[in-house]
């Protein structure tokens, strides 16, 4: 069986785009066999979620309003998962496995990723997401506003010749190579000891926050 990756995961966070590589070859090597179902959204398509079993047709699959920017995907933190199964091509049955999706849930848990699951009300069992900001969006929506100011810190130039180093302990001995003046970095995560992992011509290694230009 193959992963069915249903959205565009280039524009998720780069940190998100990690895990989720991770999680995949983690969950295959246990014969699990993932469908990605949803990444991010616009605020037109996370409203007309919204509107489903309430002013639309259907059953309510969201509790956020697209212009209140109160969901995860919406930020490009969260995506939500189903699995493969030998039906999955016939029938479409059984996609939502609790039992299959906690399994999942465990090994994304096992690196860092939250889970709906946990959550007390509404419970969200599809839903995995980075937990830096909590389980809902206010932190995100007090510092930036709105998903675009978000994404500007998702890649930052350096403003000068600057070393990716191997490790956190920034030692000059373990650098991975050299990053140009001027070249974009893929920022994973920002650490509050003044230095960031990030990701560059495909190798991921360490810089320090003071070498990157301000946005």
């Amino acid at each position: 069986m193959d992963n069915q990756i249903r959205v565009d995961l280039k524009v998720l966070h780069p940190w998100l785009q990690y895990l989720i590589k991770k999680m995949i070859k983690k969950c295959n090597k246990k014969g699990l066999y993932i469908i990605i179902t949803e990444g991010l959204r616009s605020v037109a398509y996370q409203d007309s979620l919204y509107a489903k079993g309430r002013t639309k047709p259907g059953t309510i699959v969201t509790w956020a309003r697209g212009r209140d920017y109160a969901s995860q995907h919406q930020w490009g933190i969260a995506f939500d998962i189903a699995i493969v199964d030998d039906l999955t091509t016939a029938k479409k049955e059984n996609v939502y496995d609790l039992k299959a999706i906690k399994k999942v849930a465990r090994i994304a848990k096992s690196l860092g990723l939250g889970w709906g699951g946990d959550w007390k009300n509404p419970v969200d069992t599809p839903h995995l997401y980075l937990k830096k900001w909590g389980s809902t969006t206010s932190k995100l929506r007090k510092k930036y506003g709105v998903p675009d100011n978000f994404k500007k810190d998702w890649k930052r130039k350096v403003k000068g010749k600057s070393r990716l180093y191997r490790s956190k302990d920034m030692n000059k001995k373990k650098i991975k190579c050299w990053i140009p003046k001027g070249k974009t970095v893929e920022v994973l995560w920002y650490s509050k000891l003044g230095f960031a992992k990030v990701k560059y011509d495909g190798k991921i290694g360490f810089v320090f926050r003071s070498r990157f230009k301000k946005n």
